[in-house]
Parts: C-alpha cells; structure tokens; sequence
C-alpha cells in the first residue's frame, strides 16, 4: 500500500487524539499543605478538600462549580475513592486539564485505598492514597504551603502582611482544610460548628495560642477555619505557624506580630530605609565577608573544612520586597523536599560587583581569595589530602580563633575597603551521636553545647528521605549563648522514617553557629555585613 500525505496525517491525528485521551494521575495532596502524600503529615482527610496531579483530567479551560448542591461531575470529570471495599464519589470544585480539586465526602472510611479519575468516561489508573480523621493543612499565600499563610484579623478581614501585622491578643482566623468530618450534606453547602474528637494544639513561634474555634468555615464546602488569640511573649515578620493534632504537625506558615502598630519589627535587607533605597536605585548594593569551618562525621570520615569568602552584589528591588529577616531564637520549622519551584529569584537577577583583588590576614596568612565570579571570591582550608584546585589550600591549615582583616583593593564597583571579623573558639556538640545515628520522632531531641557566642544563633536541621529525593527537613533555630535547646518531638512528627540506600540512611543532623556581625558600608554598597559559621554535619542518621 502506497501512503500519501493525508492516510498519514489522518493516522498521526487520531494518535495524538488517543494520547490527549488518556487520563493519567501523577498526585494527590491536601489542598492547603501541598505536603507530599509520602509524608507523615501528607495523608487524605475525611471531609478535607484535595487537590489532584496529572494530564487529561478535564477540559482545556477550568471549569468552577458555582452553585449548591455541589457536583460529583464537572464538565465530565469525575473523581472516586475506595477504602476498605467502600467506593465513595467525591465533591468536584473545578476542573481542568492538569490539576483537579475536590473534597472526601466526610463519610468515606478511613485507611488505605485507592483514587480514580475519570474524565469523559476514561478511567485513570488507580493512584494509591491514605484516608485519616483529620490531617490538618494551612494555605499559604504562595499557594504551595509554605511562607506567610492565609492567615486573617478575624475583626477587620485583613490578612496578615508585614504591613498589617497581628498584635498580642488579636482574634486571627487561620483558614485551612482536613480538620476532619462533619455531619450532614456536605454537597448542599457549608456546614458551620466546631469539629469535634480534635486534640489541637496551635503554635505560634514557642508559645502555644488559645484555640477559640476549630470547624468547618461559614462559606465553603471542605474549607475549615481555626480562630486563635495571638500569644504574647512572640514577635516578628517571619514567626512560624503549625497546627499539631494527635501528636503529627501541619505544615509550617509564617506570620507577622508586632508588640503594637500594624508594621513587625523590621531589620537587616528588609529594612524600610534600605528598600527606599533599593525602588529609587532599581535595586540594592549589598555585600558579605564570611568566615566558616565544619566539622563533618561520617562512619567512615572525619573531616574539617574550613573557608573565607566575599560576596557582593546587586539585588532587584523587587525580590527585596519579598525577603523576610532572620529568624528568631526559639523557633522551628518544617519544609518538604523537592519544593516544586524553580529556584529563580522573583524580580530579575542578581549583578555581581566588582571589588578588585581581596586578602585574608590575620592568626594565618596572608592569603588571596580566588575570584569565582564578578563578586565573588573564597579561599577554602581543607586537609592535605584534598586534591589541589584554585583557591584551596590543602596542607593541614584551619582557621584559628582570632580576628580577621579582609582588605579589598577595590574594582569597578566597589571602592577599597577593609573588614574585620572575631572567630571565637571552636564550637563544641558535646551530646554529639555517634554514627550511624538513630533518632526517635516520637520524642524530644535534646542539643547541648559548650563556647556558644553572644549574639548568634545556633541553627539545628535535620533531613531524613523518604524515597530518592523526597522528604522534609526541620530547622530550629537558639540563643547560641543558652549551650543547650530541645527541638519538640511535634516537629520532629513531621519527618518521614528514614530509608536507606545500599545501606546508607539517607537522613542526616547538623548543628551550626551563625553570626552576623556589625555593619560596614564600603564605598558603592548600601548595605554589607561581616559573619562566621562554624559548626557539625554527622551522618547517617535514621529517623523512625
């Protein structure tokens, strides 16, 4: 048979037809937290709106339920899950062609079970899912959550910004979903109460809120809203948010609170002045000098790593306008992994300035830092037998206590400058686990240390995945100065078990000192610091 061009155009539509026909599932995830469903606080809830992953689910356009009795099918898609031998359709709020939202019917069995989606008449394959009593999940701003979370003055209908900051003893609604099942019809509207056979604890930064109501919102099918009095005691633009029920946490959000007024204390990049700065210049000339040494231990290496670096370059106005200060003392979070974004600054890209030649003088060298790119210079100490590369020095030598002088020659960019900075004795874990190392999610981690440094921060994180790439990481944050901080078992709730690859446990712990130091202005910067790390990265570690 001799083809010609329209049998053969004919055969490659209809295949590509058959392809934008299949309807594949890739996820499913509560729709506030976004928390992978590996994860211990990743589950499915009973009452609780979802969002599901994948192609073909629906129509090219989205399509948006916008009446009571709420739908089974939108626009042809459909979505149904089977617990226990029990098939249950679900609630559709809209639909299109990668993503689809709907809510578990609050009557739906709790256990492990089975989702399907179909979309005119075709079938997904089966995706695999976890339904439980109450998974509670914060939205976030973001829409991904994680970052400041939808989070609003339950008087006036604001929603909390840096700007419109929460006081002491506000009434704030936190709005979220999978508190758990209500009584009712669901699909005829909103069902208002207080949920009950919850065990919630709210915190806010270290301190524990009032729980004023805990149910199912005034408007919204699936949409649940927890009221709190903002505790005293916390302050901030960036103070973390999660909700603890039965021991597991939510995912973390953040708020800000100031002690009065609606503007949170405000410091560093994000300073009000600075950013005037940054929108009259079109950006922000900032710089870094840094000191850092970390000790890592393995079962097989112990190994030191030592380096001096600077960093100066020019940042967009608005990416400025998103940054938030450090963290406080006395705080944690939890972040899943991978994130789903792309990593790419919002606002433009960074400009490096150029600041000529920099040494390193002090209680070692000299030494010249090995320029990496336009602003960026580092010299690194490592042991003898690290291979020899541009800028390391590989003969044994770390950086001792004492202070450092960096002394920039001055380029382009940025005039002569110099900068000191005081490394203090070494840090020392002195509870440090030998590894491998297990850790118990169920209980409290206990840190102590000794040569902590006023003023810094001691940062403890630890990973543990889940699968290849997937898991979570918490971050506490204490007064290095206090030689001692208990991270809660609740975040450590939050982690997955730790998996082993050729038996290595894929999770880890670190214990860091962060310091940053007085401010300094060469000329052609508006804004730079000077700063040290020092601290621990051990491994393997297993979380179960």
């Amino acid at each position: 048979m001799k083809w010609t061009l329209v049998p053969l155009a004919a055969l490659l539509l209809n295949y590509a037809q058959g392809l934008d026909a299949q309807v594949t599932v890739s996820a499913a995830v509560n729709a506030a937290s976004y928390l992978n469903a590996s994860l211990p606080n990743g589950n499915l809830t009973q009452g609780g709106a979802f969002v599901v992953f994948g192609k073909g689910l629906g129509p090219a356009q989205t399509a948006v339920v916008n009446a009571f009795p709420l739908p089974n099918n939108l626009a042809g898609t459909s979505v149904s899950v089977t617990v226990g031998g029990t098939t249950v359709p679900c609630i559709m709020l809209y639909t299109l062609a990668t993503q689809v939202a709907a809510v578990v019917p609050s009557r739906t069995p709790v256990g492990s079970g089975t989702m399907v989606v179909t979309y005119n008449g075709t079938n997904s394959a089966p995706l695999k899912i976890n339904v439980v009593a109450h998974d509670f999940g914060i939205f976030a701003l973001n829409q991904g959550g994680s970052g400041p979370g939808v989070l609003v003055n339950a008087i006036t209908n604001v929603v909390n910004s840096s700007s419109a900051s929460a006081n002491p003893g506000d009434l704030v609604d936190i709005w979220g979903t999978g508190l758990g099942p209500v009584a009712g019809d669901e699909a005829g509207g909103a069902l208002p109460g207080n949920i009950p056979n919850l065990n919630l604890q709210v915190y806010v930064g270290t301190q524990q809120a009032q729980v004023m109501y805990a149910g199912r919102s005034g408007c919204c099918t699936g949409l649940d809203e927890i009221e709190i009095a903002v505790p005293a005691g916390v302050t901030g633009c960036a103070v973390p948010v999660y909700v603890v029920d039965g021991g597991v946490a939510s995912n973390f959000t953040t708020m800000s609170i100031a002690e009065s007024g609606s503007s949170c204390p405000q410091s560093g990049e994000s300073d009000p002045s600075l950013l005037q700065i940054a929108q009259k210049n079109g950006g922000l000339r900032v710089g870094a000098v840094s000191l850092g040494r970390v000790h890592a231990y393995t079962a097989t290496i112990d190994y030191q790593g030592d380096n001096a670096s600077t960093y100066f370059v020019k940042i967009p106005a608005a990416y400025l306008e998103q940054a938030v200060q450090l963290p406080a003392a006395n705080t944690c979070e939890v972040t899943q992994f991978p994130v789903g974004t792309s990593g790419a600054i919002s606002g433009g890209a960074l400009t490096g300035l150029d600041t000529g030649a920099v040494t390193l003088s002090g209680p070692i060298g000299p030494y010249t830092l090995h320029p990496i790119s336009t602003g960026e210079a580092e010299i690194e100490f490592s042991p003898s037998t690290a291979a020899a590369s541009p800028g390391l020095i590989n003969d044994g030598t770390v950086l001792l206590p004492g202070t450092y002088t960096f002394t920039a020659a001055g380029g382009k960019d940025v005039g002569a400058f110099t900068a000191s900075i005081a490394l203090p004795a070494k840090l020392n874990w002195t509870n440090r686990p030998t590894v491998p190392a297990s850790i118990d999610r169920t209980q409290p981690l206990t840190i102590n240390w000794t040569n902590g440094f006023a003023g810094a921060l001691l940062q403890i994180t630890g990973q543990s995945q889940v699968s290849q790439g997937v898991g979570a990481q918490f971050t506490c944050w204490a007064d290095a100065a206090a030689g001692t901080y208990t991270v809660p078992a609740a975040v450590l709730s939050a982690l997955p078990h730790t998996y082993s690859n050729s038996g290595n446990a894929q999770g880890s712990l670190d214990v860091i000192q962060i310091y940053t130091g007085p401010v300094f202005t060469p000329p052609g910067v508006d804004y730079a610091t000077t700063s040290f790390s020092d601290g621990f990265d051990i491994g393997p570690v297993t979380y179960q």
